[in-house]
């Protein structure tokens, strides 16, 4: 895809975009891309409109606004999307694969903001805004349009090394680096996300119904669980990662992400192969002392404990072998 034609109009050079683009790797990020803060192609209003974000209403506030990075910051010039890679998981444990850490928010914001003011400090007078998820922008679009990846079936950003077992921050900036090409979608015809879905949530045409999701149920639904979306979760506690597990990238090992402290991914060996009833047993003695760093905070003490409980009538019913 040729790049647009204001890529000239830019203040630096490709030799400092690469700078910074290693002091990003430098910092842990598995990938790094840039691109124009022009926005990107809405389609979240269609999706809005079909009731696909089920109780999630802060997803319909101005969903115009989240296609232009300049909202956010006025002025701003690019936009440098990163992906911060976790490990795959089998998809049989009760927590997701991207939860099994301290809170990526916080881990992501900090190791961006690192790099955010070293970029202020060369470029003086510029200004800079970090992303991570919590703020109205179309991340995966922006991301798609830097080159990290592509969109796959599962709504998600995959790439070929990492499939779609990534974390996408952003900085957004008035500094006019030259923008990445995006790369080619590498879908062709694989369905193997959406035949593995166990409740159809995905449309096969990269759209996700949150209606039908068991992430949406176990993490964002408030109170109780209707029957069908208690015996679906099955041993989930928080999330699921059918989809993931089931795409065909990374067709070998990618490297492990960066561990400790200071990485944008920060594993947690207590969520690691944690059963739901040890989750429940944590969330009744403490639910902030074990949970309030992790993913897991998003749920509520009420949620995780609701899951655990289905979680538990689920094996009870299972049949034994």
């Amino acid at each position: 895809m040729p790049l647009p034609n204001w890529w000239q109009d830019v203040d630096v050079d490709v030799t400092a975009r690469e700078r910074v683009r290693q002091a990003l790797l430098g910092r842990g990020f598995a990938r790094a891309g840039f691109t124009g803060a022009d926005p990107v192609e809405e389609r979240l209003s269609a999706w809005l409109a079909a009731g696909r974000h089920a109780s999630m209403e802060w997803m319909a506030r101005a969903p115009q606004l989240r296609a232009d990075p300049r909202h956010l910051l006025p002025g701003a010039r690019s936009v440098i999307c990163v992906a911060a890679a976790y490990p795959p998981t089998d998809a049989r444990g009760a927590v997701a694969g991207y939860a099994r850490a301290e809170d990526y928010h916080r881990t992501l914001r900090a190791a961006l903001r690192d790099v955010a003011a070293t970029l202020e400090r060369d470029w003086p007078g510029s200004r800079t805004r970090v992303c991570v998820d919590a703020e109205p922008l179309l991340e995966r679009a922006l991301a798609a349009r830097a080159g990290l990846g592509w969109i796959g079936r599962n709504s998600m950003l995959l790439d070929e090394a990492h499939g779609p077992w990534l974390l996408l921050g952003e900085i957004l900036t008035d500094v006019a680096f030259p923008p990445d090409a995006p790369v080619t979608e590498r879908c062709g015809t694989c369905t193997a996300c959406v035949d593995a879905c166990p409740t159809q949530a995905l449309d096969g045409a990269r759209g996700l119904d949150a209606r039908r999701c068991l992430s949406y149920w176990s993490i964002e639904h408030r109170g109780p669980l209707p029957a069908e979306w208690a015996a679906a979760l099955g041993p989930r506690v928080f999330g699921c990662d059918d989809c993931l597990t089931a795409c065909p990238f990374p067709a070998h090992a990618a490297p492990p992400p960066p561990a400790g402290a200071g990485a944008p991914w920060q594993a947690r060996a207590d969520l690691a192969a944690a059963t739901p009833e040890e989750l429940e047993a944590r969330a009744q003695e403490s639910f902030r002392r074990h949970f309030a760093s992790t993913p897991l905070e998003r749920a509520r003490r009420a949620g995780l404990l609701r899951n655990a409980a289905a979680a538990r009538a689920n094996a009870a019913r299972a049949p034994r072998g």
